[in-house]
């Protein structure tokens, strides 16, 4: 009597081995530099620690004291009113000059790639760079305004608490080439077949814009609010080395005082928990936007 034939295995279940063996090096690789900080993380946030004596556990102590500091309620209007700015100048203006290179005039991609000189410079020299720009004494804006309302014209742009916010606002606002070249990338998929049909039926080119282009292109414009809004969210390098927060409390974000927290006040514990409710705020503006934008509907289609 023959044996019956064994059925083969799937080829999923006959590759798990390999699969596992040239994963083990990434995942090992994600664990050591991800997850080991952020339970770090998670965990100091409910102790008192400096940094070099051991950890002491407080409970909710650093949380009960972050939202009972005023320092804190100024970072996170300042975090809002910036994810404000981010999401409804930062992004529509990203789009809006991807809809204008999509028209695809003369030396556009030219302009397509000077868009993106300044996202390419790092955030320090960007920085700088607008420091000496608003400088009050020899600064570009100054000289430049002077001519027009006289030579006794002088105002401490990043240092006046009038004026220390929307000057700080303007080194990043209006740099989306991000965005841009996101957005750029779906419409360039979008079959032109569409705008043809459109066209033959008697369609202008807003007309398009406004009922093709922006209903095909919420998956690109969800994923610029993502990436623009936890941006500014996070902050750092050009805050810290314009303003440091300052004057007072005018142009201070939470990563700004999670770092200051530790340089100056040696609390580690306190300084994670801001970061762990960064780390909340990020993953309530993933989720939040995604449904919005109804993102999900387009994924699983």
């Amino acid at each position: 009597m023959k044996n019956p034939v064994s059925p083969k295995k799937p080829l999923r279940s006959q590759n798990r081995p390999m699969i596992a063996l040239f994963l083990t090096p990434a995942l090992g690789m994600f664990a050591l530099l991800y997850l080991w900080p952020l339970g770090l993380s998670v965990v100091s946030s409910f102790c008192r620690w400096n940094g070099f004596e051991p950890m002491r556990f407080i409970g909710l102590n650093n949380y009960i004291e972050l939202f009972g500091d005023q320092q804190f309620k100024s970072a996170l209007w300042n975090s809002v009113r910036w994810a404000l700015c981010a999401a409804f100048i930062h992004v529509p203006f990203g789009v809006l000059v991807a809809l204008f290179l999509s028209r695809r005039f003369p030396l556009w991609r030219f302009v397509r790639s000077s868009f993106m000189l300044p996202n390419v410079i790092s955030g320090s020299a960007m920085a700088l760079l607008f420091m000496f720009i608003f400088k009050p004494d020899a600064g570009v804006l100054n000289s430049v305004i002077c001519i027009f309302a006289g030579p006794d014209f002088s105002i401490n742009w990043l240092f006046d608490s009038r004026t220390a916010f929307v000057s700080l606002t303007q080194i990043w606002l209006w740099y989306a080439a991000v965005i841009t070249l996101i957005t750029l990338s779906q419409l360039l998929s979008i079959p032109p077949e569409l705008y043809e049909a459109a066209k033959i039926d008697g369609a202008n080119e807003f007309q398009i814009d406004l009922w093709i282009n922006v209903p095909l292109l919420k998956n690109a414009i969800g994923t610029g609010v993502i990436i623009a809004v936890t941006s500014v969210f996070k902050m750092f390098d050009i805050i810290f080395m314009t303003t440091n927060g300052g004057p007072g409390t005018a142009t201070i974000n939470l990563a700004v005082m999670s770092v200051n927290a530790i340089i100056t006040l040696n609390k580690y514990g306190y300084a994670n928990a801001i970061g762990i409710f960064l780390l909340i705020i990020g993953a309530s503006i993933m989720a939040l936007t995604t449904r919005s934008f109804r993102m999900h509907d387009t994924m699983g289609e």
